[in-house]
């Protein structure tokens, strides 16, 4: 079980699942996704972590998830109403043949070693 201080350090996240278009190679939508859709989500305020975790195997249900992190809830609640964050998001949704975007809070099980060590 965390520690009391593990259990402070709570994000906010904006979580992606997208599934290359038809005829889409893996390997082009990942570069897409890398050199493409990543220089959007950069631009979001409050930003304090984004991770990139595509499938090992092409058959499955979505390609990949992004994960935008947030400090606060706030910060996570307002990027879809700022120009970027709707650039972003009306992105991904055309550039994939099917999308699961949405906010999220986090609940910490077993915290990641670098975030353990930082925290």
């Amino acid at each position: 079980m965390a520690n009391r201080e593990e259990a402070k350090a709570k994000y906010y996240k904006v979580i992606g699942n997208l599934k290359r278009p038809a005829g889409m190679s893996f390997d082009d939508f990942k570069q897409w996704w890398q050199q493409v859709h990543v220089p959007r989500v950069m631009k979001w305020a409050g930003l304090v972590a984004y991770d990139l975790n595509f499938a090992l195997n092409e058959d499955e249900a979505f390609d990949g998830v992004g994960i935008a992190w947030f400090d606060n809830k706030e910060a996570a609640l307002r990027v879809f109403q700022t120009a970027e964050g709707q650039s972003a998001r009306s992105s991904a949704v055309a550039e994939s043949s099917k999308s699961a975007i949405f906010i999220a809070e986090e609940v910490v099980i077993v915290r990641h070693p670098e975030i353990r060590k930082s925290a």
